[in-house]
């Protein structure tokens, strides 16, 4: 397990990657668990994949997947509606009804990633015109 660890390829810890936004792939789990917890990694591979093929087997069923402090994973219907081509703006098109994963973070997840100065409420914003102020012109910059 250790010379695997060590190798350059996987040299970097999962805190380097986060504070330079890479992205964190199952491997990066995979590796980082087999290291916290002494395991061996493809036996480490072989529950964080059974884990995600639970995950996706209940949604399957229609089972709401919740995971308490982190979120709730559930499958959702979207109604059939009529939208327009971007490429040819008149044209419109149906986009029928599909069955899409829906996730709602938990507290915990949801206290930890909103900024602080959104906890605090939304505060209104005056958009009184002054009155030597001409009308904006929307497309025009600042606007």
């Amino acid at each position: 397990m250790g010379p695997v660890l060590n190798h350059p390829r996987f040299a970097r810890s999962l805190e380097e990657r986060v504070a330079d936004r890479q992205t964190l792939t199952k491997n990066d789990i995979v590796r980082t668990l087999a290291e916290k917890y002494e395991q061996e990694i493809a036996s480490t591979r072989r529950i964080v994949q059974g884990t995600l093929d639970m995950v996706i087997e209940s949604l399957l069923k229609g089972d709401k997947v919740e995971l308490r402090n982190f979120g709730v994973f559930e499958v959702v219907e979207r109604r059939p509606r009529i939208a327009r081509n971007p490429k040819a703006a008149k044209r419109e098109v149906l986009i029928p009804s599909r069955r899409v994963v829906k996730f709602k973070p938990g507290k915990v997840m949801e206290d930890r990633i909103t900024v602080p100065s959104m906890k605090g409420g939304i505060m209104p914003v005056n958009r009184e015109k002054k009155a030597d102020e001409p009308p904006r012109v929307p497309g025009e910059a600042g606007t």
